[in-house]
């Protein structure tokens, strides 16, 4: 009888050390400074993910399939960009290696955005959505064109439809269009697009009363509007709020949440008085919001409506501040008329913002941060599509000391997923480093991370960030990207 129980004793130990060989956690991740933007955690910690979600930070050891050693690195959220038209693969491995773990299209958006979700389901190495565009619906009504939005060939139709301008950017609505217009909204929000973006500088043709009525819409919906404001009549104080000022306008009066995308290029060196507005209305209880791009260059097509006569007097900048990134050349009028001609379709980098203006934003409180990523074309175009993460942490935080590391951290983690939260439950559980949140994270050497792009050559990665991780699965490890990982997953409005 001893001889079975003693055999029974070691039957139970042998079983309970195999349980305890067992490795509890997919992943454990060791010796990170473990920052967390909403409760202002910064410990050095080891974190537990299982299933895609974070399931422990202890001081204690963890058993994991894989670990991750972190030493030296801050193991953050990962970077929630609000504001990335590199919707497409090449866009998406980029920005990964920047450190982002969600890419949104809001400003411009598309239309229809049910086929854009779908063609990405289970092929992105990133989180990613959009917002119902504008811009797209007046394509549709105006000349029946769907905007595309493939992996390898994203917005295709530009090159199309720049040349047709009139149709859909410069002319007005009717009264039956218009419905159409708001019906059309309403329709993609509700299949899962992420409020309404809104161009209202590539469309002159959108009346204000156009854009109030489609403001209550949003409102009554509670859906987030994306605003690229009009452009002035002059780049002076006097003129650059006026924009500004409509929006926050029909959101006080409409109770729309509003966005105002790259206040840095829309504002120029009036973005303290822009800034004071923005907030002055928030704190009165306008739910309006703000993000800036770390860069005093923009870039957009060379044949949009923006580029209209009288553009210099609008935006401040001259021929020359025009770059052609094909060439690096800067342009002349003759140039410039040809090349808006024969290629309307093509960006332009345009060196106009003063530098003081984006430190300004870029460190002012609630101004989020988000890259306005662009498509490259043959390995052209701007640096902020690769490297606007990593040049905020490098250059302003470590470099220039312009803002704390925990405050650069919220401004590309908890701000975002705060802005969509309440339409998207999914952004409820992104931006944090918490139990129960997303294992959606960004490993980070905050002594030599830094941005590598320029505009010679803009696809160069930033360096610094060893690890980025979607879903629990990595997805740049050893700072290189991992060419069979695709986790992730379309963030929507609803559910």
């Amino acid at each position: 009888m001893r001889n079975i129980l003693g055999l029974a004793a070691v039957c139970v130990l042998l079983s309970l050390s195999a349980s305890m060989a067992q490795p509890s956690y997919d992943l454990v991740i060791v010796n990170g400074r473990v920052m967390d933007p909403e409760t202002k955690t910064d410990r050095i910690a080891t974190v537990g993910i299982r299933a895609g979600k974070i399931m422990a930070i202890s001081d204690r050891p963890l058993q994991g399939a894989r670990t991750i050693d972190a030493r030296g690195l801050v193991v953050a959220p990962g970077f929630i960009d609000l504001h990335s038209h590199a919707q497409y693969a090449f866009g998406y491995d980029q920005q990964a290696q920047d450190g982002v773990t969600t890419a949104l299209e809001l400003e411009e958006g598309i239309y229809p955005v049910a086929p854009f979700y779908a063609v990405r389901a289970g092929k992105t190495r990133i989180n990613f959505g959009a917002s119902v565009g504008l811009q797209s619906i007046r394509v549709k009504i105006k000349t029946g064109i769907d905007e595309e939005g493939s992996l390898n060939a994203p917005f295709a139709t530009w090159g199309k439809i720049l040349p047709r301008k009139a149709e859909w950017a410069e002319q007005p609505l009717s009264a039956a269009e218009r419905a159409r217009e708001r019906q059309m909204f309403a329709d993609d929000f509700a299949s899962g697009g992420l409020g309404l973006g809104l161009l209202l500088e590539y469309l002159p043709g959108a009346g204000r009363d156009e854009i109030y009525l489609l403001l209550k819409d949003a409102g009554r919906l509670k859906a987030p509007v994306f605003v690229h404001a009009r452009a002035s009549e002059r780049a002076d104080a006097n003129n650059l709020m006026a924009p500004i000022q409509e929006l926050v306008a029909d959101a006080a009066a409409t109770g729309a949440p509003v966005h105002f995308h790259h206040i840095g290029s829309k504002a120029l060196d009036a973005v303290d008085m822009v800034l004071d507005m923005l907030d002055g209305a928030a704190a009165r209880g306008v739910d309006v919001t703000t993000e800036v791009y770390p860069y005093n260059a923009s870039s957009t097509a060379i044949g949009s409506a923006l580029f209209n006569p009288g553009w210099q007097e609008r935006s401040g900048s001259r021929y020359e501040d025009i770059e052609w990134p094909p060439t690096g050349e800067r342009l002349n009028e003759e140039s410039f008329a040809r090349y808006r001609k024969e290629q309307p379709g093509a960006a332009i980098i345009r060196h106009n913002m003063p530098d003081a203006s984006v430190t300004a934003a870029v460190a002012h409180p609630g101004v989020m941060i988000a890259s306005d990523a662009i498509v490259y074309i043959d390995g052209k175009g701007h640096p902020r599509a690769t490297g606007t993460f990593a040049r905020v942490l490098g250059v302003y935080v470590r470099q220039r000391k312009a803002l704390s590391l925990m405050d650069a951290l919220g401004k590309m983690t908890l701000l975002p997923a705060r802005r969509l939260e309440g339409i998207s439950p999914a952004m409820r559980h992104k931006g944090r480093v918490q139990v129960g949140a997303d294992a959606d994270l960004t490993l980070f050497d905050p002594a030599t991370v830094i941005d590598r792009a320029t505009y010679q050559r803009p696809t160069l990665t930033s360096a610094g960030i060893p690890y980025v991780i979607v879903g629990g699965v990595p997805v740049v490890d050893g700072g290189r990207i991992v060419g069979s990982a695709y986790p992730g997953k379309g963030i929507k409005s609803g559910g």
